[in-house]
Order: C-alpha cells, then sequence, then structure tokens
C-alpha cells in the first residue's frame, strides 16, 4: 500500500478582513481522488483549502485545511519534509499571484491591515507573483532525506484544443528545468468539458504523449492507482 499526499482546493488571498480574491475551483477531484484512494487501503493525507468540498473521512484518510497560498506553502512544505510520501498529487488551483498591498484613497497598506474597506472609499490593489509550488515538491523531499515520490500535477486550460494543452503541459514539466524535480505525469482538462456528469482528462507522460484517456473521475482514480 502507498502513503499518498493530496492538494486540492482553491486558494483565497485577502484583500481585508472581509474579502478576499480566489478563484472557482470547488476541490471536487481532489476530495474524491482522497476518498477512493483511501477506501482502497492506501493511507492518504489531503490538504484541502477551507471552501474546498468536505471529503469523508476514514480510517485511512487525514484532512488538513489551508486558506492561502502561504499556508498552502508552509503546510506542503512540512509534508514533503516530514512525510516521506510515496506519491504526491498536487490537484490544487493554487494562485498565481497574491496581494501585495492595497491603497486606499491613495495610501498603501499591507492585506489586512484594514478590517474593512468602506464601500465609499477608492481601491487599488497590487499583486505579487506566487512561486509554482510543483516545482519544488520533489525537492523540499530530496534535500529533507526522504523517498522521491512520483509527482502528479493537474494543468486546467479553458476552450483549448489538443495542441494548445499540449503546449500548456509541456510548460508544466519543463518549468524546473531540471527533469529530476520535473513531475513524472501531468493531467490535463479542460473547464470547458467538464459537468456534474463528465470530467474528462489526459494524462500525459513526460514526452508529452498520453499515457491515458478518462471520462470521470472514478476513471482516473483508477488509471491513477494502476499508473503508480
Amino acid at each position: 500500500m502507498m502513503k499518498v499526499l493530496i492538494t486540492g482546493g482553491g486558494s483565497e488571498e485577502p484583500i481585508d478582513t472581509v474579502r478576499c480574491i480566489c478563484n472557482f475551483s470547488t476541490g471536487r477531484t481532489s476530495a474524491f481522488l482522497a476518498e477512493q484512494l483511501s477506501q482502497k487501503g492506501h493511507n492518504v493525507t489531503l490538504l484541502q483549502s477551507v471552501r474546498g468540498k468536505v471529503a469523508e473521512l476514514n480510517s485511512n484518510l487525514t484532512v488538513k485545511n489551508y486558506r492561502t497560498f502561504h499556508d498552502l506553502q508552509e503546510n506542503l512544505k512540512n509534508e514533503c519534509q516530514t512525510g516521506n510520501y510515496d506519491v504526491i498529487i498536487q490537484a490544487a488551483a493554487v494562485s498565481d499571484y497574491s496581494v501585495g498591498s492595497i491603497i486606499v484613497d491613495g495610501k498603501e497598506y499591507s492585506p489586512e491591515q484594514i478590517p474593512k474597506v468602506s464601500s465609499g472609499c477608492e481601491l487599488s490593489i497590487k499583486m505579487k507573483q506566487n512561486p509554482k509550488l510543483v516545482d519544488s515538491i520533489k525537492k523540499w523531499a530530496l534535500d529533507a532525506g526522504c523517498k522521491t515520490p512520483v509527482l502528479v500535477a493537474f494543468k486546467l486550460t479553458s476552450k483549448a484544443d489538443l495542441e494548445d494543452r499540449k503546449k500548456a503541459v509541456k510548460k508544466v514539466f519543463d518549468s524546473t528545468g531540471n527533469s529530476t524535480l520535473a513531475p513524472d505525469y501531468v493531467i490535463s482538462n479542460d473547464l470547458s468539458e467538464i459537468t456534474p456528469q463528465a470530467h474528462p482528462c489526459r494524462i500525459f507522460m513526460n514526452d508529452i504523449s498520453v499515457k491515458k484517456e478518462v471520462n470521470n473521475l472514478q476513471e482516473l482514480a483508477l488509471a491513477l492507482e494502476n499508473l503508480i
């Protein structure tokens, strides 16, 4: 049996204490994979966003929540350095940008420094770029003396044809510039194809060939277990 770490849901980046920038991720995929793999007897830890779908717990499943990019980064780093995982599935919809500062009526503040920006104020937001967490996962594990995990990444596109999806997937594989630290598989899905009943995915290998095509999350969970 495997020891598996899964991340899921969408991070949210605070503006003040009542507003944030977020994305549309529901965490449905990560919760489903965590449930399926743990029910098969694998030891699964799920790092799920606070707004993500709640996974059905069992004796093989541990759930830890995060809110912001920074929360996820710290939790993920800690798990990589201490968990000695066989497999890490990075399914979280991580924010590419965080709020660097907010400008209220011409005066600059740190995020959440103002409890609530009044509706009559003029508000501007300065964003800062976040690092790609998937690029650090294997390095964190190796630097801590843990085994090299099988790393599975996700790449969501929107209304992209196959060639554009391949280009997006290749960027994920090539991002670190070091094949040793790159994902072993990248799962491509497109927002335009996802419905409550269907979730088509292609599992790509590092030569950008398609290893497996699936039609729904049940098939994806089975395909991942067989691959890994």
